[in-house]
């Protein structure tokens, strides 16, 4: 028990780690934006370029994490994340900005899956589900971790500091997690069992439940791409200051995520019944954003309900809903096909955010937030029907 806690406890900073390795180029961005190193457009196709290459590399990802022992995927993730990182550091020319960036996307992309397979291959199903919940939380925590660390790292050694601190901290918890994981092996026993990517692919309710998958991440990745970057904007306050306010947004994700188990438990185990609560608070928190005259402290507390919405959709959809395919040995796959919806979703709206922001400001992105909600209410309403079909 005290070995399981062990690994647990260095794949979960491992996990926080590389969302401090992601957030920073959130953090940094009012400093980028404003020495001419990066523009509004080229952060947004950063963001962009993030969330699409994470995408397709959790779709291979997730296959080849069913049969690898996943500490090779972590150990060559987290390197490859934490040496991008130090290397965008440098500030090379935006074509080097960019592909260094992208490495960084496809190299996290190789850790979700393989961090799932650690859980289920150190405890049971059961107790997998609760301790899988508990490692979510890490996402949020990364976050919060992120924009202390980043603004303390940006105001008092610099914003190269930013990717070169988060850099080496990833690099060095990837030499612990080779070390703390590479006894555990794939599931065995699940063979014959096992689903095909093109045949999962064509499963119905799996197709339904993309489509979810890809609206919560356009909010989920988008709040975390601009939220500062709005703030310094908007209400016109240095990045210290706003940094008090837009900590409260990861922390209520991380407050999501914490009572995860317990709205499960009062929506009588039904992750869809939460995952469409969710959906009708960001349907309401992002209709109050898109009046347009609101003020810093209300806007940071709606981008807050909606992530701690989001927070919990994404423990529904990319955690606890891939647990369904255990016995075919298909969770990281299923865990891919998921996340790719997610992040293509973040990739393709972070785009065209950029460009529209330049062009006429927030209040259009808040705007298609509100219509994207009510269209996830109704997919869950037809995944919920099809189950209901199915186990008639």
């Amino acid at each position: 028990m005290k070995k399981n806690r062990l690994i647990f406890a260095v794949v979960y900073l491992a996990y926080t780690a590389i969302y401090i390795a992601r957030i920073n180029l959130s953090q940094a961005g009012p400093s980028l934006i404003s020495t001419s190193i990066l523009d509004e457009v080229q952060m947004g196709i950063l963001g962009s370029v993030f969330s699409t290459v994470y995408a397709i590399g959790r779709l291979i990802n997730g296959g080849l994490s069913d049969r690898q022992p996943p500490y090779r995927m972590l150990t060559i993730g987290l390197a490859a994340a934490g040496v991008s990182n130090v290397l965008v550091g440098f500030f090379p020319p935006y074509i080097g900005i960019f592909l260094l960036w992208t490495a960084n996307a496809y190299a996290q992309s190789m850790l979700w899956s393989s961090v799932l397979c650690v859980v289920s291959g150190i405890y049971e199903k059961e107790v997998a589900k609760k301790k899988t919940s508990a490692m979510v939380t890490s996402v949020a925590m990364g976050n919060i971790l992120g924009i202390v660390i980043n603004t303390f790292l940006i105001t008092r050694l610099g914003v190269r500091f930013a990717f070169f601190v988060p850099g080496i901290l990833t690099v060095i918890l990837g030499i612990l997690v080779f070390f703390t994981t590479r006894h555990i092996k794939p599931v065995e026993g699940t063979e014959k069992k096992h689903m095909s990517m093109w045949k999962l692919l064509k499963d119905r309710e799996l197709l339904l439940m993309s489509a979810p998958a890809m609206f919560h991440g356009v909010m989920k990745e988008n709040i975390s791409l601009w939220m500062t970057v709005y703030i310094v904007d908007k209400f016109s306050v240095d990045l210290s200051t706003s940094s008090y306010y837009v900590l409260l947004i990861p922390v209520l994700g991380f407050l999501g995520r914490s009572v995860y188990p317990l709205s499960l438990k009062l929506c009588r185990g039904r992750e869809n019944t939460v995952s469409l609560a969710g959906f009708i608070l960001c349907t309401a928190a992002a209709m109050l954003l898109s009046v347009g005259r609101v003020g810093m402290v209300t806007s940071v507390l709606a981008l807050s309900l909606i992530y701690a919405a989001v927070s919990m959709i994404n423990t529904s959809i990319l955690s606890i809903y891939p647990l369904h395919y255990l016995k075919t040995g298909n969770v990281a796959s299923v865990s891919g096909i998921m996340d790719f919806a997610t992040y293509l979703g973040g990739g393709i709206a972070s785009v065209i955010y950029g460009v529209v922001i330049k062009a006429f400001g927030y209040q259009p992105m808040f705007i298609s937030w509100v219509v994207i909600s009510l269209v996830s209410v109704v997919f869950i309403h037809r995944i919920n029907r099809f189950r209901a079909i199915e186990s008639a």
